[in-house]
């Protein structure tokens, strides 16, 4: 059986590897002049990486856990000359060392039975922010779309699951408590964390323009699945007949891990090269990008089925395994598991149905249709060396197809196996069918001569344009107004200037923020401002005032000690 380090490091050397071959590609021009900066903080962020991995007591942890938010905050701000690159490190330095903090006061409170559940909740904070656990995502959509690409894949794929290895590896902290009731705080805890963070953050993901901050809240979305799958086992496990299913939901969190590295890594420096060769990531500005660069193009479709968790690929078969441990939960007909199974079951089926959406919109607004930018229109292929580290991460994720059926039938002694098996084949059996037809209808029935274009009505337009097609964010428009009150999205129309029989001058915008932002941690921050300005007032330079708040400081130390 893997073991937990393994697990948890084998994406960050795969996918750190890749994106390496990826960036000696995709940092061209101007920025090639502080590649050594680069490499300096990748080489450092990987080293930090594997450190937690491996590191062995709570100060080595935490030493490399602060290591490592502090060089891929070097990563984050490489282009720091653009303000919202230096907003969003400031986000992640904030998150980063929030967190470090929630980490020493759990190290601290551990150390006494009786201050379990304050551990766990300082625990909870302190690797939530990292995993990205609602509300404390809100620098992940910050922080991607500002790094470099091999940066977020890196960052994406095997950092914020390192969160998982932490409280994986400090669970210990229950010593004083009795089983049954830990179980039942950690179970439900990561459930109803995982509810949330998946089906609100692939929610958000789907009226994003910006391709990379879709894959950022798609991020959140799968650490969502992860956590829910983690905490089902926890509700099963202390129940000693109900161990097999507690396996099975613990080994499908972790195969997601392994998964979600792989797609999400591949999806990340694909976007990387979108980037590079047209100069945007806004959806509605792309399309048309599938003929002109073809291996990126397929290679992201291709992952980004497999993270929509559409069969035969790696992605359903983890998602497979967890819904199969909230349906045994269902059975169960025990209260507490038949409602955990619930939720669990349709928070997952909600977050598959929106992942397949917001994928699809990807696709298409990114790589079908005409090309609706010049960028878009003049876009060619990636240099060799940037598809092949997709490729290589793609294969790995095929790969995963049948390893995802071993590794489950290891832990669990081959419960619930044949299911996975079945599922699998016939998913590869449909996959295989699909594709001997579409090479049918290619060679078998060429297409006859080519027919003359007609010109068509075009609503008063004499000449149609591909802006008249559907745009990314028009495609799930309908999903983004029938959630409008819990995204918030604003909505702007910018009307005709000149000639109406010319659309180009029309469009409507729409922007949807993180509503934890504005609802949450700006309100949060800014009264924190007011009572620093509040105390400010006390620095008026009066001397007199100064001594006098000595002399009540050493009154109210003399009283103290008195007492005491």
């Amino acid at each position: 059986m893997l073991s937990t380090e393994t697990i948890f490091c084998t994406p960050v050397i795969a996918v750190g590897l890749a994106a390496a071959v990826h960036a000696t590609a995709y940092i061209h021009g101007e920025a090639r002049r502080h590649l050594p900066r680069f490499w300096f903080f990748f080489v450092s962020t990987v080293a930090a990486m594997v450190a937690v991995v491996f590191a062995d007591g709570k100060l080595p942890f935490l030493l490399a856990w602060e290591a490592m938010g502090l060089a891929s905050a070097g990563l984050v701000a490489f282009e720091s000359k653009e303000k919202s690159v230096r907003k969003a490190t400031w986000i992640y330095l904030l998150a980063c060392h929030a967190g470090a903090c929630a980490l020493m006061l759990a190290g601290v409170l551990m150390d006494r039975p009786e201050t379990a559940i304050a551990a766990f909740a300082c625990a909870t904070i302190g690797f939530g922010l990292k995993i990205g656990f609602p509300p404390f995502h809100s620098w992940l959509p910050e922080a991607h779309p500002a790094a470099p690409a091999p940066a977020s894949a890196m960052m994406s794929g095997a950092m914020i699951p390192l969160g998982f290895c932490g409280f994986i590896r400090f669970f210990h902290l229950w010593s004083g408590i009795e089983p049954a009731n830990a179980a039942m705080i950690c179970g439900w805890t990561f459930l109803v964390l995982g509810a949330i963070g998946s089906v609100g953050g692939i929610l958000f993901a789907l009226p994003q323009a910006n391709l990379k901050r879709l894959l950022a809240f798609s991020s959140v979305e799968n650490m969502g699945v992860i956590a829910m799958g983690l905490g089902l086992a926890f509700l099963f496990a202390w129940q000693k007949t109900a161990e097999p299913i507690a396996k099975l939901c613990w080994g499908g969190a972790l195969a997601h891990i392994l998964n979600h590295a792989f797609l999400k890594g591949s999806l990340f420096l694909a976007a990387g090269s979108v980037l590079r060769q047209t100069g945007t990531l806004d959806q509605d500005r792309l399309g048309g990008l599938m003929r002109r660069m073809p291996f990126t193009g397929t290679l992201f479709t291709v992952n980004a089925f497999g993270l929509a968790g559409l069969p035969p690929l790696n992605g359903f078969i983890g998602e497979l395994a967890i819904y199969i441990g909230a349906f045994c939960a269902i059975r169960t007909g025990e209260p507490m598991l038949v409602g955990a199974g619930f939720l669990a079951a349709l928070s997952l089926s909600l977050t598959g149905g929106f992942a397949l959406a917001a994928y699809a919109k990807a696709i298409g607004g990114t790589f079908l249709g005409e090309p609706r930018s010049q960028a878009a229109a003049q876009a060619v292929e990636t240099p060799r060396r940037m598809w092949v580290a997709q490729l290589v991460l793609t294969c790995l994720s095929i790969a995963m197809i049948p390893g995802t059926v071993l590794f489950i039938n290891r832990m669990t002694g081959g419960f619930a196996t044949d299911i996975l098996t079945v599922a699998a084949a016939l998913g590869c059996a449909f996959a295989t069918l699909a594709a001997a037809l579409l090479l049918l209808r290619r060679f078998a029935c060429p297409r006859g001569a080519e027919k003359p274009r007609l010109p068509v009505w075009d609503c008063g337009y004499d000449s149609p344009t591909p802006r008249m097609a559907y745009t990314a964010t028009a495609f799930t428009q309908p999903l983004a107004d029938l959630f409008r009150p819990l995204l918030r999205t604003r909505r702007h129309v910018l009307t005709f200037k000149g000639d109406p029989a010319s659309p180009s001058d029309a469009a409507i915008v729409t922007e949807t923020d993180d509503v934890a932002i504005g609802g949450l941690w700006r309100p949060f921050f800014h009264k924190i401002a007011r009572v620093f300005q509040q105390a400010h007032l006390l620095q008026n330079g009066s001397l007199h005032l100064y001594i006098l708040i000595i002399l009540i400081a050493v009154l109210a130390l003399l009283v103290f000690a008195l007492v005491s």
